[in-house]
């Protein structure tokens, strides 16, 4: 009895922090909406929202320092969900997903915003920048990819938002970025798909976090 006392406490604290990490997260993984006001020069209809945090920006190191706690309060919910039990499966993806984050914010920024500065384009396109800013195109896909593992597969396990919303969540997340790669190709409206994207995924966090946090009131833990 004791140590079923004991598993029901240690799931209630893990459910609090699946919650606390999920919601914060979601705070810090939406700093890019103050962007228009920070740095007004950017374009929302075709640039990049990671270009807020590009090394040569002003307030580039607020978003930087954003995304790279929201990844690791992404991880840290991860980490606390496996340890619950169930949906392995999506909490490794969204494992990914903050540690591909983190390292998109705190150590592979882009180097400047290929948008808005032509001189910046010309480098990107005969690779005259630095690595990071290669790298980061590839950090950014892997963590898009782990965010559509985790809603697909939490939704799977019945974990979080009810099902039907798990996986109308995964299924516009995933027509989000479909989209956005489309209009990269096309060269227009990149920056409208990609903020789709990034809102969905934030409101998945949030959901996540409510979720989670009515569970702390219940008998159970994360997968209850």
């Amino acid at each position: 009895m004791l140590a079923d006392s004991d598993a029901r406490v240690a799931a209630r604290w893990e459910a609090r922090a699946v919650a606390g990490c999920c919601a914060c997260a979601a705070v810090l993984y939406s700093l890019w909406l103050l962007g228009p006001w920070i740095n007004p020069g950017l374009d929302a209809l075709n640039g990049y929202v990671s270009e807020f945090a590009a090394r040569d920006q002003p307030g580039s190191r607020l978003f930087r320092t954003g995304d790279g706690l929201a990844g690791l309060l992404a991880a840290a919910a991860a980490v606390a969900g496996i340890r619950c039990g169930g949906g392995v499966v999506g909490w490794s993806g969204l494992l990914v997903f903050g540690v591909a984050t983190g390292l998109d914010g705190a150590l592979t920024p882009m180097t400047c915003a290929s948008y808005v500065d032509s001189g910046c384009a010309v480098r990107e396109l005969v690779g005259a920048l630095p690595a990071t800013h290669a790298v980061h195109e590839m950090t950014s896909s892997v963590a898009a990819l782990g965010m559509l593992v985790a809603m697909g597969g939490l939704a799977w396990a019945g974990i979080g938002p009810r099902a039907r919303w798990g996986w109308a969540w995964c299924s516009a997340t995933g027509l989000a970025t479909v989209v956005t790669l489309g209009a990269l190709w096309l060269g227009a409206g990149a920056g409208v798909a990609q903020r789709a994207q990034l809102s969905l995924i934030a409101t998945w966090l949030i959901a996540m976090a409510v979720s989670h946090a009515r569970r702390t009131r219940s008998a159970g833990g994360c997968d209850a």
